[in-house]
């Protein structure tokens, strides 16, 4: 018979997602870290209306959407969710009432991913140019059995910088690409602060 070790989560490493972070700082300290997390999910057939709410009540930024299986669909910002955002969208016969969850959400297929071991070697300046590079907000980090360990956020990652972001590339800045996406895909900006 084998005897399990077992620790308390206070002895876990868990990334602080109010610290600032440096240029040259480990692309993990930049990490949402899922697994320790206490981020709610929420399902996909949640009203838009209950779902803000709840994301205010916990002060959550960024949730997972799972769907009645609890598997992950996708994920959505409180900031989607927000009346200011949902005006955009509304016509006379379908407010926000009737818009789920599901409808808000950006899907985890459109969500590219890297591994885990890749962050190692990386700093927070070299995941930001890779955010330029693909030209999206997201990237979902993966470990070696394929399953998710945390999301990188580019504008949690900038909003945490202690200075402006100095890029090797001086063909464009990744705040302005950021910028010029939201505006051609009508985004609303999207700030993690609770990570």
């Amino acid at each position: 018979m084998k005897t399990l070790q077992t620790y308390t989560l206070n002895s876990l490493e868990i990334n602080d997602n109010s610290r600032l972070l440096k240029e040259d700082s480990k692309a993990t300290a930049a990490l949402m870290n899922f697994s320790h997390s206490t981020r709610m999910a929420l399902n996909a057939d949640m009203p838009v209306p209950d779902a803000y709410q709840i994301m205010t009540a916990e002060n959550s930024q960024i949730n997972y959407v799972v769907n009645d299986h609890h598997e992950l669909l996708g994920i959505v910002s409180r900031n989607w969710l927000s009346s200011d955002n949902l005006m955009k969208y509304t016509d006379k016969n379908h407010g926000p009432s009737f818009w789920s969850v599901f409808d808000l959400m950006l899907p985890i297929s459109e969500l590219p991913a890297v591994d885990d071991a890749q962050l190692q070697d990386v700093t927070v300046l070299d995941v930001l140019e890779t955010f330029r590079s693909i030209q999206r907000d997201f990237m979902l980090v993966l470990d070696s059995n394929g399953q998710i360990r945390g999301l990188l956020s580019a504008e949690d990652m900038i909003a945490r910088l202690e200075h402006a972001p100095t890029f090797r590339d001086k063909g464009g800045e990744v705040l302005e690409i950021l910028r010029q996406l939201r505006e051609s895909h009508g985004l609303e900006p999207l700030q993690v602060v609770n990570g």
